[in-house]
């Protein structure tokens, strides 16, 4: 189970502001006496969340292996790594032993037999293992055996018992290693997978489900300590927190902020844990607004809400005055804000603004000529406005060249690309400011707004505007039947 290769990454203290280690006077010695191990060195890999960091290389003598120093380990989950597969032996290293040494066979792995002298903690860590290494094969073979008989129509209720009777056997081992062992790291790490038992609700069928959905939600971490700070260096915290965000909450901006403020408040209480979290959640959602529709709301609330108040100290400023900026450029096109209004040029030199078109829901369509993408974007578009124009759809084009000798290749590039139905425009010196206003630093850029130029939908790919405006104006029509029945 514990046994895989694994994907490394070298630790460079230099590189990064944060030490892996705290001082002490007694420091740390992990040994390892490894049999059958033909290669020259091994590691000691330590996690910083779910990324495994080399911390250290050691030479390997007479097959054995000794990782020390004079200054103490943080407490977490660490690995030692064996070349030239980077198979690993995962141990857990506290604040009390640090001191501890291991017995393994290399050709004999995957048996996860390993002798260990003076650390309670991987000792009972590995005693475990075994006893799910008896009880794994156990259940896969009656998973097995419930499908082969649901496939001939025989009976499964006494293969679901044994099942079940195997589940429960796990969960009263687990339970009982926790109560005996309630400030082991080893009980730490087993109660990530303990969930809080859900009562029996009653109502209609969507009634219970909701309620049942509510109840594990709220209750998802209460097993989890947040004031532990060997959490930081925990693989298992980083993966209760994405099934958290990603399974039990709604993949909308309103809900997801909520999340993570729900997230980043129980991780408060050990400044690198929240450090990490704060960091991983704005690279998280800074990627994803380029993907997700909304999810730009979510960058921009963890800025204005933690960097801008203060709460990111480690940051330089010039860090922190990119990730501001960055903001900045995001915040006038969030979902939901009124776009604002630009006045643009014609080809025949006449200006017109954004407010001045009157239609139910006008799309904006930021494009260049030498753009590869914008020339495949841009079929899409002319397909589209063939179908919706008679639904009251406004299409503005905007190129965004700002010198006067690229006007003419715009407006070439609209009478090649059959786009002279649209509402095309230019800005040659950015008067408008457009750039700044919607953020046209890549095209295409698209925007779908109502009737107020409220903005609907904003980075959505131009291949999803004919499904994305059926589902607007089949949801508007909705809230007008609904209102006509009031």
């Amino acid at each position: 189970m514990m046994l895989r290769t694994l994907t490394l990454f070298f630790f460079f203290a230099t590189s990064l502001t944060f030490s892996p280690l705290l001082a002490s006077d007694s420091g740390y010695k992990i040994a390892l006496e490894i049999e059958n191990f033909d290669q020259t060195e091994a590691y000691l890999a330590g996690y910083i969340g779910d990324t495994p960091y080399i911390l250290d290389t050691v030479a390997v003598k007479n097959g054995i292996v000794v990782f020390s120093a004079d200054t103490t380990l943080e407490a977490g989950v660490y690995l030692i790594v064996l070349p030239p597969d980077n198979k690993f032996i995962q141990i857990f290293v506290d604040d009390k032993n640090q001191n501890f040494s291991l017995k393994a066979n290399y050709a004999k792995l995957d048996e996860q037999a390993f002798t260990i002298t003076n650390s309670p903690a991987n000792k009972l860590f590995y005693e475990y293992v075994s006893f799910l290494s008896t009880k794994g094969p156990q259940a896969r073979n009656l998973q097995e055996q419930i499908k082969a008989a649901e496939a001939d129509g025989k009976p499964i209720d006494k293969l679901q018992d044994a099942l079940e009777e195997i589940n429960n056997s796990v969960k009263t081992y687990q339970q009982q290693l926790v109560k005996n062992n309630p400030d082991s790291p080893v009980a730490t790490w087993i109660k990530f997978g303990f969930e809080a038992d859900i009562p029996e609700f009653t109502g209609s069928e969507s009634e219970v489900q909701f309620q049942r959905y509510f109840f594990r939600k709220n209750h998802f971490f209460e097993n989890v300590n947040f004031k532990d700070p060997s959490l930081y260096r925990n693989p298992m915290l980083p993966k209760k927190v994405n099934y958290y965000l990603e399974q039990l909450t709604p993949a909308t901006p309103d809900s997801i902020i909520v999340a993570v403020d729900y997230i980043l408040n129980k991780v408060k209480p050990v400044e690198k844990t929240f450090r990490y979290y704060l960091s991983q959640l704005l690279n998280q959602y800074a990627e994803e607004a380029q993907n997700k529709v909304g999810m730009d709301a979510v960058y921009v609330h963890l800025v204005d809400n933690y960097y801008a108040r203060g709460m990111a100290p480690w940051l330089e400023k010039e860090q922190l005055e990119k990730i501001m900026l960055e903001s900045q450029r995001r915040r006038p096109t969030l979902i939901g804000r009124r776009a604002m209004n630009i006045e643009m040029r014609k080809e025949d030199g006449s200006k017109i603004s954004l407010y001045d078109i009157k239609s139910p829901y006008t799309v904006l369509y930021f494009w260049r000529y030498d753009c590869s993408h914008c020339k495949k974007s841009t079929p899409f578009v002319t397909e589209f406005y063939e179908k919706f124009k008679d639904k009251g759809v406004k299409i503005m084009g905007t190129c965004v060249k700002m010198k006067e000798k690229d006007m003419e290749e715009c407006w070439k590039y609209v009478h090649e690309k059959d786009m002279e139905s649209w509402i095309n425009v230019v800005d040659p010196g950015n008067l408008s400011k457009f750039t700044a206003k919607y953020d046209t630093r890549i095209t295409p850029r698209i925007f779908i707004l109502d009737k107020d130029k409220k903005i609907l939908i904003n980075r959505i790919g131009a291949e999803q505007l004919e499904e994305v405006m059926n589902q607007i104006i089949e949801e508007d029509n909705r809230k007008l039947k609904e209102s006509l029945e009031d």
